[in-house]
């Protein structure tokens, strides 16, 4: 039986986003004529996989299903930030690997309607032999209300499907747009605030599965929005606030929408004082016969068929 036959959730989505391309390179390598000391071969860079930015609306059972069994026909392999950093390091990164992230799962007591949804996403990508990374809002904020009871029975869960393989990220605590009009750090942003959305997020995180016998290290960190990565300047980066506050954890991946796509320096992996800043695509949308846009899993199969295609070819 297929995971699209036993799929049984349908739900809409609200946005529609385009693919962003990215710019050719050229990887060059020294010739040794034998006479002479061959010259030091420079590292190839480090491609980075293909991300797909999911959320609760996409887990339709008219597209998830779908989706996975033409990745699984593509050969591609589903990796975590964690598992892959780990296998770039090691040397033995998969031939394809690839990255599904789901944004806005809660473990609050009072919040994340949507939490069955989540489940269900997570059985279709481990019933496909997959696995994928979850962004942990922490606190979310119901009307002006920080939501900071957190329901223990979601923590166990969580560390269940830590333990299958499954990725946790922080989304932060609030889940508070970063970015200026233009992209920049919002100017009412001190070092407290990035501080309380991204270490005392991480800092639950690992409390919570350590206090169920999981050293858990929070790796990840997923920018709500997309927000936090100044794309539209003339010299893009992360915000200063959120790099410093990322020194003070665990953190290594900071992954946004825009940019982030192309092959990154091999010394970025290495260096355990640099962070990686990777992008991710959304789904492809089609509108239906009533107005709503709703995820096509055939059109996002291409598009990340095409991000991979392209990085091989990048240096």
């Amino acid at each position: 039986m297929t995971l699209s036959s036993i799929a049984q959730t349908t739900m809409s989505r609200r946005h529609f986003l385009k693919a962003v391309g990215a710019t050719a390179g050229y990887m060059f390598l020294p010739l040794d004529f034998g006479r002479f000391p061959a010259a030091p071969q420079k590292a190839a860079p480090i491609a980075i996989p293909p991300s797909l930015m999911l959320h609760s609306p996409d887990g339709r059972a008219d597209f998830l299903p779908y989706l996975l069994e033409q990745l699984q026909a593509d050969g591609f392999t589903a990796v975590t930030y964690q598992s892959w950093y780990r296998s770039v390091l090691e040397g033995q990164a998969p031939a394809k690997p690839i990255i599904l992230s789901i944004d806005d799962i809660s473990l609050a007591r009072s919040a994340c309607a949507a939490f069955n949804t989540f489940g269900q996403m997570k059985e279709w990508i481990k019933a496909a032999g997959m696995t994928a990374v979850y962004g942990v809002i922490t606190e979310p904020v119901i009307g002006t209300e920080p939501q900071r009871d957190q329901d223990e029975t979601r923590w166990d869960l969580m560390q269940a499907w830590a333990e299958e393989g499954f990725e946790l990220a922080s989304h932060t605590t609030y889940h508070s747009n970063f970015n200026a009009v233009d992209t920049g750090p919002r100017p009412d942003f001190t070092a407290a605030d990035y501080e309380a959305e991204i270490v005392r997020s991480a800092h639950l995180m690992e409390t919570k599965l350590g206090e169920r016998g999981l050293a858990y290290v929070v790796q990840t960190l997923i920018l709500p929005y997309g927000s936090g990565y100044s794309y539209q300047q003339p010299e893009p980066q992360i915000h200063p606030g959120i790099a410093a506050a990322c020194q003070q954890t665990n953190i290594k991946f900071v992954v946004g929408i825009a940019h982030g796509r192309i092959p990154q320096p091999r010394t970025t992996f290495t260096n355990p004082n640099e962070l990686v800043y990777v992008g991710r695509i959304p789904p492809a949308y089609l509108t239906d016969a009533n107005g709503q846009q709703i995820p096509d899993a055939g059109q996002t199969a291409v598009w990340l068929r095409a991000w991979h295609h392209n990085n091989q070819y990048r240096g």
